[in-house]
Parts: C-alpha cells; structure tokens; sequence
C-alpha cells in the first residue's frame, strides 16, 4: 500500500513556519508529511508510518519524504539563507541505522548541512548507544539536532546530556492552557532555565492562543510552532507570510505592555510594602503592650498581607513568634521565637543591598503553602537592628 502511494505520487509535503517574536521572522519551517488515497481523501499521516513499518519498508518512506522536504524546502532557502528546515526521523531509523543517501540529498540540492534540523522523538528511541552513534555521526556533517515532544511520554533528562541538543521542542501537553495551569507553569520555567544553561534553543510547540504565547516568553521562551500563526501549508506565500508577521506585531505589542504592567505593579507592591512596614514599626516604636494585637489588626486590614516577623539584623534568627491568623497543621507552620534565617535570600539581600530592602520572587510559603512573596526591609527599634518581613499573599 505504501510502496503504491510513493510510486504514484500520492505523498506530498506541507510546511508549518516556526517564528521568532522578538526577532520578527520566520525562524525555520517544519516539514510534515501528507498522504491520500485515491479518492484523494486524506491518510494520517500517523496510519502511513504504522503501515510502512508493517510492510518492512520504514527506511524507504522515511528517505522518500525527506528528500520530498528537502527538494521543495530548496525554494525557500534560496530566498533566505539564515532558514532552517526541521525534519522529523523515525525511531526505528535511528534504532537499526542503516547508511542512506541524506547527504548526498542535501549537498545535491545546494543546502548547507547547518541549515538543516533532525528532530529526534528521543523517548521512542530504545538503544542510547545507537542514538549516541546517529547524533554525533549527523553532527559531525553540521547537522542541528533538536529533541521533539520533550515532556511528555517517557521523555528524560537524563537523555539531554547525551544528545546535547541545539534546540529543545516542548509538547503541546505542556503548553496547552499553560497561563491558567500553575504546576505546568513552573515545569516549563525549570525546562526552559536548564535549557538555556546548556545552551539549548527552546521551541513551544502547538501554541493556539495569545495568552499561552505570552505565558511562555514569560519564561524566555522565543521560538514558537502552532494554530495561532498558521496551519501546515502546501505553499508558504506571501499572504501566509503577511498574516504571520502581523500576528508576530500583535504579540509584541502586547509583550510590551505586559512587561511595562508587570513593572507596574511590581513597583506598586513594593511601594504598598514600604508603606506597611512604617505602619508596623509605628506600632513597635509605641511601646504598647498590645502590639502584637495592633499588627494582627494590620493583616485583618490587609487583605494581602499574611504574615509579619522580625529577625535580628547580625544573626538572622527570629525576635517572637510569627504573627500569622491561620491555623497551624503538620506540613505548613510559621516559624517561631529564635528560628534561624540566615540562609534566606529575603534576609541576607536585605543585609547586604544598598537600598537595605528586597522583594522575593514568588514561591509557595512553608506557614501556610499559600502562594507569596516575601517582602524585607532593615529597621532600627530601641536603638538596635532587625530586618523586618512582610509575606504578601500572590
């Protein structure tokens, strides 16, 4: 069935752009295979590479479309030389290498090697020791290697160290509604900061709205595939082109004024946190008796204010009990008279900044397992030094 399909030219390749926001461009596009039958109703895609591995000719269709992608991807490269063109490789390829001719298809068609991108699916690859053997091998030529669907599956990373990726490619199971998910949220950060560290370009994949966009360069992530700029297309044109470049624009735009909200309000927090600590060492300085019930009165008032409590400015251990109106519980308690923290980036920032204050990033509270920042400020009180604290509910 397959075999027939290839000799009556009953397979084709479309391409889906893959775009940089910040540098406005068309970054790459990736090459995905369509098949039909002969009422030329649609094969999927997923059904043809099933099949061809049932008929024993995997290596056959795979060297088929590639040179299919690499032909028609010709067009583009000679309009502009900096575009890269991914191609996906099946696993049992890679599995059972088997020397082809996919270098000699590049050179024939004028295509410089670095422009082109093998997408691994690295949690489908069963022997480490030949996908080792195929990256450095296609690396050696100038090949870019990327991992696809990374995070989903069996997906490890374990298997970054010994691909070494250019470019990491993120499921579409993480980024799927990824502004409104928390914990998808902070696995994506963590991905994205170790990729980067290694020096991995990361791609998120399947992007169908704006917010997602957004919620990713949040994250620093640039590169993105998906609905929201363009379906695969038989044809790149100049009209698909356009609508890309001005739905690039729209992101931007609106990246920029999510940053200058985020600024915004960063800058009114920690206005609204200087504010309240004057309150609270009012209320210290006073010398009442009933101070601690004063600043429980000042988090009844505050609606995003926690938690309130003191450390010694030299030793970093804590002066009286955290005053907190919660109910304590075995995994999330306040911290009591004398706990030590010391090693707190909210403490010794504090003590060493040239401001004397610090605003935490947010991260989950050990007295409540709410969701905080933490807001730190030197204070003097009866002629001594403390670093005050203030946990600001997110």
């Amino acid at each position: 069935m397959v075999k027939v399909l290839i000799d009556n030219d009953k397979i084709d390749i479309f391409f889906q752009p893959i775009v940089s926001i910040k540098d406005k461009k068309i970054f790459a596009y990736e090459a995905l295979t369509r098949a039909y039958d002969d009422n030329d109703e649609l094969i999927s895609p997923m059904y043809l590479f099933d099949q061809a591995k049932k008929e024993n000719i995997s290596n056959i269709l795979d060297n088929y479309v590639r040179k299919l992608a690499i032909e028609k991807f010709q067009k583009y490269y000679n309009q502009n030389k900096n575009v890269l063109l991914f191609l996906n490789f099946e696993s049992s390829i890679i599995d059972n290498y088997l020397e082809d001719n996919f270098l000699k298809v590049v050179h024939n068609n004028n295509i410089n090697p670095s422009n082109i991108v093998i997408e691994i699916k690295e949690d489908s690859v069963k022997d480490n020791q030949a996908l080792i053997r195929f990256v450095n091998k296609y690396r050696e030529y100038g090949f870019i290697i990327a991992i696809d669907d990374f995070g989903t599956g069996y997906s490890s990373f374990d298997r970054l160290s010994l691909i070494k990726p250019d470019i990491v490619k993120i499921d579409r199971s993480i980024i799927y509604d990824i502004n409104k998910n928390f914990v998808n949220s902070e696995i994506l950060k963590a991905i994205s900061n170790m990729c980067h560290k290694i020096g991995a370009i990361v791609l998120a994949e399947g992007v169908e709205s704006k917010n997602e966009i957004l919620s990713c360069m949040k994250k620093d992530i640039d590169i993105f595939q998906g609905f929201y700029f363009t379906k695969a297309k038989k044809i790149v044109d100049d009209k698909i082109k356009n609508n890309i470049f001005s739905s690039i624009n729209n992101i931007g735009d609106n990246y920029k004024t999510m940053v200058k909200n985020h600024i915004n309000v960063k800058s009114s927090l920690l206005q609204e946190s200087q504010t309240l600590t004057k309150n609270v060492l009012s209320i210290l300085n006073s010398n009442t008796k009933n101070y601690i019930k004063n600043m429980e009165n000042i988090i009844l008032e505050n609606k995003k204010l926690e938690a309130i409590y003191i450390i010694d400015f030299y030793t970093g251990l804590q002066f009286n009990d955290t005053i907190i109106l919660i109910e304590e519980n075995t995994l999330f308690n306040p911290t009591k008279d004398s706990h030590d923290h010391s090693l707190k980036e909210y403490y010794f920032i504090a003590k060493e900044s040239s401001r004397g204050d610090y605003l935490s990033g947010k991260y989950i509270s050990k007295a409540s397992g709410n969701m905080c920042r933490t807001y730190s400020s030197g204070i003097v009180l009866n002629e001594k030094k403390y670093i005050i604290c203030l946990d600001i509910l997110e």
